[in-house]
């Protein structure tokens, strides 16, 4: 009876134990949390604007509705937040790089000021224009 109770035990145990380390869902991760917009260029150019729109309105589609603010981080024409995207920032889904599509070139056309592998970076989108 003992060996019984024993193993009911341990299979108790390790059932409680699995059943914490659940994975968190998105919407638990990012509810409550503020994501940022990082754009490398400043107040009111074309990349601001764009950035600040979807800024508006992104938190409505990530589950769990996270604030959404952008900020301005200028220099280089977005090297510096680039270089800041890799070396420096957070990686677990709270801030997004707002810059231009060529900064993905910057490293292999061999510009020293690039500190960055743009292989590493995740993509998400483009805004289209008409």
């Amino acid at each position: 009876m003992r060996i019984v109770i024993r193993g009911l035990a341990a299979a108790v145990l390790a059932i409680v134990s699995a059943s914490g380390s659940v994975a968190q869902s998105p919407a638990d991760f990012y509810r409550g949390k503020t994501v940022e917009i990082v754009i490398g260029y400043s107040v009111g150019g074309g990349y601001d604007i764009y950035a600040r729109l979807i800024a508006r309105h992104l938190g409505k589609h990530i589950p769990g509705n996270p604030k959404v603010v952008p900020k301005n981080m200028e220099g280089a024409a977005g090297l510096r937040l680039a270089n800041w995207l890799y070396q420096v920032a957070p990686r677990d889904g709270t801030v997004i790089g707002a810059t231009s599509r060529n900064i993905a070139f910057e490293p292999l056309i061999g510009n020293k000021a690039a500190r960055y592998d743009s292989r590493q970076f995740t993509w998400l989108a483009a805004p289209m224009t008409r």
